[in-house]
């Protein structure tokens, strides 16, 4: 190395410096291996702060316990129903609650959304049993199985379109979107099942129009307007000659000729008009009043209502309804109740308060039991956004509507339906966009 030194008495502009390749060489790779242990001391000291995660956790049930690595973590703060949690460190994730089975994620892995966590559990050991959830289109606002029991339909309120699943042994499997030719209208609501013409009629409620696909090929065969607006539930008499649509906004129920598909009369109703039910010789139609807790009883062949049965007194919400053996099973939104009443006579013979906004009832195929959607409470500022709590579906006896299994669900559970064999059960999480398929025992 020949190198002359800096010295004062050497004027900078003087200094002379060579180096030979080697202690290049040499110089470099000190330098190299320097900058290496600064960057991983500085790597270790911050690797902790790197791997905190953070989240406010909304849980089913509320007070499911949170475990890393098998040591348990304790909520740093809450926020109305949502606790926050912190976690320092990478490892595995555990939420447990007794009675409930575990579930576990990688906190690399952890399905955060918008700094929410969203975990449910299902019943250990429990009676339905969860198989899996299905994305769906916007808004997913019903659920139906197909006569057959082969495909599952589901119309979407934010969408253009029906979603159409079909059964493949034991899961389902996205087979298509039903669309209208010439429209691209959003506001498809509830369906119904003519299984003598092989049709599936389908609402509209932006449109006010019905929408009847072909129900072997999926084919769209033609759309009717209602004549009222925003209509709602359809309903067939049991010979099927007559097809029933509700109209929200109008309050009536506009009444077609299956066949023809003419548009026969609109039959006001005196208040709004959701979930419809004929008796079994289709002399009477049951149709719950929204805006109250109350049946209204329509003779068809007088085309008006002749009677009208009150649940309770007080405010109400008479939702959805189903005919069942001289007895209508009514659910109560605004109350949160199933009820049963004497079809003839209207007489209140149970009532049952099981969660906060009961959407769909539906029974099973034999009649023993009720199974009901519960949205879950709503968000105070709209109903359109996530509330403080997952929602959950409910399975009663359909006898004295007590308890048998409760299964969460997620944001608003709203569709529900069983399929004709009383094999499967599905339900829609209408802010979630997503469908939930279950076996029955």
């Amino acid at each position: 190395m020949n190198c002359y030194l800096l010295t004062k008495r050497e004027p900078r502009a003087n200094v002379a410096c060579t180096w030979s390749s080697k202690e290049v060489n040499k110089r470099s790779l000190c330098a190299f291996y320097f900058l290496n242990c600064i960057t991983a001391i500085l790597f270790l000291t911050a690797a902790p702060l790197w791997a905190q995660t953070s989240f406010a956790l909304k849980s089913a049930p509320p007070d499911l316990q949170v475990f890393l690595d098998g040591q348990l973590i304790e909520p740093v703060s809450t926020t109305g129903t949502l606790r926050n949690f912190l976690l320092s460190g990478a490892g595995v994730v555990r939420f447990s609650a007794d009675g409930y089975r575990s579930v576990e994620f990688s906190s690399a892995a952890l399905p955060i959304r918008n700094n929410i966590l969203g975990i449910k559990l299902e019943n250990y050991p429990g009676i339905l049993q969860r198989i899996n959830e299905y994305s769906t289109g916007s808004q997913p606002k019903s659920a139906y199985f197909s006569p057959c029991g082969q495909r599952v339909f589901v119309p979407l309120l934010n969408q253009h379109g029906i979603d159409v699943f079909r059964m493949r042994g034991e899961a389902l499997e996205f087979e298509r979107r039903l669309t209208v030719p010439g429209s691209t209208a959003v506001g498809f609501v509830e369906a119904m099942f003519d299984t003598r013409r092989r049709e599936l009629w389908v609402s509209n409620m932006v449109e006010n129009r019905v929408h009847i696909f072909d129900l072997d090929t999926l084919a769209h065969k033609t759309s009717m307007p209602t004549g009222g607006r925003f209509p709602k539930v359809i309903a067939q008499s049991p010979n099927g000659s007559l097809t029933v649509v509700s109209n929200w906004i109008t309050h009536d129920l506009s009444v077609f000729d299956s066949d023809t598909k003419k548009l026969l009369r609109r039959i006001p109703v005196g208040g709004i008009p959701r979930g419809m039910a004929f008796s079994a010789d289709g002399s009477l139609l049951y149709t719950a009043i929204f805006c109250e807790p109350l049946i209204a009883v329509i003779n068809m062949a007088q085309n008006r209502v002749v009677s009208s049965f009150r649940l309770y007194e007080g405010r109400g919400a008479a939702r959805h309804v189903v005919y069942r053996s001289g007895r209508l099973y009514v659910s109560d939104m605004y109350r949160g109740t199933v009820n049963i009443l004497n079809a003839s006579t209207g007489a209140l013979l149970r009532s049952r308060r099981i969660g906060p906004n009961i959407n769909t009832i539906v029974l099973s195929p034999d009649g023993r039991h009720v199974f009901a959607s519960s949205r879950g409470r709503n968000n105070p500022k709209t109903y359109l956004l996530p509330g403080p709590d997952f929602g959950a579906i409910f399975k009663l006896n359909a006898g004295d509507l007590s308890l048998v299994e409760r299964v969460w669900g997620r944001n608003q559970p709203t569709g529900l339906d069983v399929s004709p064999d009383g094999r499967f059960l599905v339900f829609t999480n209408f802010l979630d966009a997503s469908l939930e398929l279950y076996r029955l025992p």
